[in-house]
């Protein structure tokens, strides 16, 4: 035998001693604890993985638990229609149930045009210019194509999508069609300047006419500014030109002239019509149109397509293969008119969709909604099936069995007996404080079998529902409910407390109030020149916000503004008092609602009165206590403090009303709220149970690691010193057997 390790070699040969054998037989022993703790680690990860898996089926409990906690749940409405080839109906949680009778005469179509026939599609046409498709210029060179000029419309992002439809020599067509349906989004075509692409292709031919008529006058398309030259915002170069309105001419240059100094001209043009330059909000932008109006009647003599190009007249479409066209309606008799065929909130909370109509003969339809217990049916199926298989997997992972006495890797885990407890509790507890006939879970149809797992008998569910729907949501979900109109439970938290019946009294300090500023100097004449109005604080999320105001404003042009601005509208409401100050004010309550304001004009009659030093608006939170606990408002909502005995948590919302108690707030926790709390506690990552649970697992299979590490090098070391003495006595046996060799030659010499 021979071996060689770690600079040690021997062989065994002068003892006669099997040694390898003897130090392998040795560490052996020196393992045996290794072993244990690695059979020990083996069951610890074991159960780590059966927490783990146990804590997956938890986070789908919850998940279904949440969508039970919540009055939307229960409330589900569903829409039907008897002809749904005329009509579909959609209903939301917030619809009411009823009967409705519709008639359809024509639906909403997309403006499409088509030029005249053309020999290919691929082959150079000729044309040079530009045209304006909704106020984009499409810009066409000699060696353009039909499709490449399907493309260049395509690229504008104009709302048209071009097509090119080739039915051979002759027969190759270019079609245009708008992408939103309705009378509005009509298509607004025109050649520019002298330039002719359009009318060549058949496009456009004939008479122009007024494209959009208001009473006693005409409307152009929208811009995107007033202020701008009409020629930078179309992008195009148009040569100057003279119009004439009502026989009157006036000079115009696109190049720079804005819609402000085209009415402007108009107006000092002298005849008996007018121009204004008037705002709109489509789709949450800002658009402005120039309005010309005239007593009786007014008439257009165009140049270089100007007036096409503001889109106030329209030429005729050489080939419309469908008119821009609104849906027509009537609903239970009141007539309607729509430019899309989704209807929405004409029946409150729903959705009608119109698919086809006429004109002649109206198509009928009876739409209808109704309270829909399906989806309340199958929200409820999926909290039984997910506790149930909780259930099911325990039955094996935390099993005992009394004549084997084995067990079940789980069995007897605190973590997971807590867990276990607080689930069944929240399921059947009983609210504390509920009205109603149903009191607890097992008189709506759920309770438990033999097997600790849940049941549901839909049937008594539905009758439930039918019977009582307001009980049935109090036995799921947490409620707040008070006799005031200007009081509303918002919700609570996981510690706020039942109040039972008694309910908590609401006492309230402080109503809240808005941020509020009213300029110290009327705005009593128009503006000279332009301004600029910086806003900004809580209310602008601490980020400036510009409103450039025209030279030529008043003091109503600025709240009209401000109350149609994209961004403002929905954050400050402007107004003004008898004497003609600016006032602004702050949708939002409380110090949400607080704002800054400044001018860079000095304060004076001719523009807003804001002035140059920063203008602060503040507003009060709501103040008050609830269960005679103190709260934090915030706006108008109150909110119970952390670590209130009852209150903790708890949220609600003043409206209005007066100071003073305000009557008591009856507070109550369903099975699926109480639930959610529970597995919140159970699975919270910081302090819950079974997070807990893991990290404990977890951390004594590190320590078993690091055990086994440590042992590992003890017995490395002692396999080392081992290895080291056996050398030492083979060396020591072979130098005796050496002498003793010696020995015995040289006592065999001397006899």
């Amino acid at each position: 035998m021979g071996f060689s390790g770690s600079g040690i070699s021997f062989t065994g040969l002068g003892s006669g001693i099997d040694t390898e054998t003897l130090i392998q037989q040795l560490i052996a022993l020196e393992k045996r604890p290794i072993l244990r703790l690695q059979l020990q680690q083996t069951q610890l990860q074991t159960k780590l993985d059966s927490i783990t898996q146990y804590k997956s089926l938890l986070n789908v409990l919850r998940k279904a638990s949440v969508e039970l906690n919540s009055k939307n749940a229960f409330q589900a409405m569903k829409g039907t229609s008897t002809n749904p080839d005329v009509a579909t109906i959609t209903a939301g949680s917030n619809s009411t149930e009823g009967t409705y009778q519709l008639k359809v005469f024509s639906i909403a179509q997309a403006h499409k045009i088509a030029s005249a026939g053309q020999s290919s599609a691929t082959n150079a046409l000729g044309f040079s210019g530009a045209f304006l498709v909704n106020g984009k210029a499409i810009n066409v060179v000699l060696s353009d194509s039909l499709s490449s000029i399907a493309s260049k419309i395509n690229d504008a992002d104009a709302g048209v999508v071009a097509s090119i439809i080739n039915g051979g020599a002759g027969n190759v067509y270019l079609t245009m069609t708008a992408e939103k349906t309705g009378a509005d989004n009509a298509l607004i075509l025109s050649d520019v300047g002298s330039g002719n692409v359009l009318e060549s292709l058949g496009v456009l031919s004939g008479a122009t006419s007024i494209r959009d008529p208001i009473p006693n006058g005409a409307k152009s398309m929208g811009f995107s500014d007033s202020s701008t030259a009409v020629g930078t915002l179309l992008g195009v170069s148009v040569p100057s030109g003279t119009i004439e309105i009502n026989g009157i001419s006036i000079n115009i240059d696109f190049t720079s002239d804005s819609l402000n100094t085209i009415a402007t001209k108009i107006n000092n043009a002298g005849g008996n019509f007018s121009a204004t330059v008037v705002t709109e909000q489509i789709a949450g932008e800002t658009k402005y149109f120039l309005q010309i109006t005239g007593s009786p009647t007014l008439t257009f003599i165009d140049n270089n397509h100007m007036l096409e190009n503001l889109g106030i007249l329209q030429r005729n479409y050489g080939n419309e293969i469908l008119a821009a066209q609104d849906a027509s309606f009537e609903l239970d008799g009141i007539s309607f008119t729509n430019s899309s065929n989704t209807i929405y909130n004409v029946i409150p909370g729903a959705t009608i969709t119109l698919l086809d109509g006429d004109t002649t003969n109206p198509l009928e339809t009876t739409l209808t909604i109704q309270r829909s217990t399906t989806e309340v049916v199958e929200k409820l199926q999926s909290l039984v099936q997910a506790y149930n298989a909780i259930v099911e997997f325990l039955k094996t992972a935390a099993s005992f069995d009394k004549e084997t006495l084995e067990s079940g890797i789980l069995f007897g885990d605190s973590a997971v007996l807590q867990t276990q407890s607080l689930l069944f509790g929240s399921l059947m507890d009983a609210p504390d404080g509920i009205s109603g006939i149903f009191k607890n879970l097992l008189a709506i149809g759920i309770s438990f079998d033999s097997d600790g797992k849940m049941t549901l008998d839909s049937a008594a569910f539905e009758n439930a529902l039918s019977a009582n729907v307001e009980n049935v949501i109090s036995l799921f979900t947490e409620i707040g409910t008070i006799d005031d109109p200007y009081i509303e439970f918002i919700s609570a938290g996981p510690k706020t407390k039942e109040s039972g019946a008694t309910g908590y009294e609401i006492v309230i300090t402080q109503l809240a109030t808005q941020a509020s500023f009213t300029a110290g100097t009327a705005f009593s004449m128009p503006s000279t020149e332009p301004e600029t109005i910086t806003f900004d604080g809580n209310l602008f999320g601490n980020q400036p916000y510009y409103l450039n105001v025209e030279s030529g404003s008043t003091i109503d042009d600025v709240i009209l503004q401000i109350n149609s601005d994209a961004k403002l509208k929905n954050l400050i409401v402007a107004s003004k008092t008898v004497d003609n100050k600016l006032v602004l004010t702050s949708k939002k309550y409380g110090t949400p609602g607080n704002f800054t304001v400044v001018s860079d004009k000095m304060a004076a009659p001719n523009n807003s009165g804001i002035g140059l030093m920063l203008q602060s608006a503040t507003g009060l939170d709501v103040a008050g206590t609830m269960n005679g606990e103190a709260a934090t408002g915030n706006g108008q909502i109150l909110t119970g403090n952390s670590g209130n005995a009852t209150t903790d948590g708890l949220q609600i919302m003043i409206t209005g009303g007066s100071t003073g108690s305000r009557g008591f707030m009856v507070f109550t926790k369903g099975a699926a709220s109480k639930l959610e709390d529970a597995l919140n506690t159970a699975l919270d990552t910081i302090n819950g149970l079974i997070p807990s649970s893991e990290n404990s697992i977890q951390s004594q299979i590190d320590d078993i690691s690091q055990r086994i590490e440590h042992l590992n090098e003890i017995i490395k070391l002692r396999e080392e010193t081992l290895r080291r003495r056996f050398k030492a006595m083979e060396e020591a046996m072979a130098r005796l057997q050496s002498q003793m060799v010696r020995l015995s030659q040289l006592f065999a010499t001397e006899i």
